[in-house]
């Protein structure tokens, strides 16, 4: 990700070399950071033999989406973990929206370690779409 765009980061960037350790200290809260924290390496629910992310389950939700989709797990799935980063991170330049697909890229990536982490035996297939005219980069797993 290139961070040099962003103008939030000016004087905090030597280059393009950036330590985030200062800026944090100085820009976010305990808080914050954990919350964020749940949104990279999220915790899981296993329900009806379907793995969920915890922060989006609702057992009534995935029931009905158990009957709409003819109690296909993986549609289920695929329907109800996904993110759509412009729900969470509101960008407000043209530099911020690139970021936020190369964010979205590295969300995938802790999801998909998170997952094989927790379910050593079951494959997961972590993907990420660029909806930009839509919902913004947006992240989804489903098992394989």
């Amino acid at each position: 990700m290139d961070l040099s765009k962003l103008p939030q980061l000016e004087g905090w960037m030597t280059g393009t070399d950036f330590d985030p350790r200062t800026f944090i200290l100085s820009t976010t809260t305990v808080a914050e950071a954990a919350a964020i924290s749940l949104l990279f390496w999220p915790e899981f629910v296993e329900y009806r033999g379907c793995v969920f992310l915890k922060f989006v389950f609702d057992e009534q939700a995935v029931e009905n989406w158990f009957n709409e989709l003819k109690g296909d797990g993986r549609a289920v799935e695929s329907v109800t973990n996904h993110v759509h980063l412009w729900d969470v991170f509101a960008a407000k330049s043209h530099a911020e929206n690139r970021v936020l697909a190369g964010l979205a890229s590295r969300l995938a990536e802790m999801w998909y370690s998170a997952l094989r982490l927790a379910f050593p035996d079951r494959k997961f297939v972590v993907t990420v779409a660029d909806e930009s005219d839509d919902y913004g980069p947006t992240v989804s797993f489903r098992s394989a």
